[in-house]
């Protein structure tokens, strides 16, 4: 997996409290919210849908002590039922759970 694309644009708000231009990215919410392996998985209707990916804004990068990236986002989450139940701002999420979301390809 390449992460080639942590601090483009110069290297604008790679670390620190630095707020740069909010950039579109898709969230997968498997990698930033992992179950243990011996969860046993059952339906909650009114519960968080906390799986797949869904679009979000990454507001800035950040840097673990131990050298890992951060995307701090903003991402609205889902119940069951697809109803926006919870907006999460300003939350940390692992960079190996965020991909730029691109515009759609002209003509396609």
């Amino acid at each position: 997996m390449t992460l080639g694309w942590i601090g483009a644009h110069g290297g604008e708000g790679i670390t620190g409290g630095q707020a740069v231009r909010a950039q579109a990215v898709w969230i997968d919410l498997d990698v930033a919210f992992p179950l243990p392996p011996d969860h046993r998985r059952r339906v909650v209707a009114d519960g968080l849908d906390l799986t797949g990916r869904v679009p979000g804004m990454l507001k800035r990068w950040v840097r673990g002590s131990r050298g890992e990236w951060y995307g701090v986002v903003w991402v609205p989450i889902s119940d069951g039922a697809g109803d926006i139940r919870l907006t999460l701002d300003d939350h940390l999420v692992p960079a190996a759970a965020l991909r730029p979301r691109l515009p759609p390809a002209p003509g396609g």
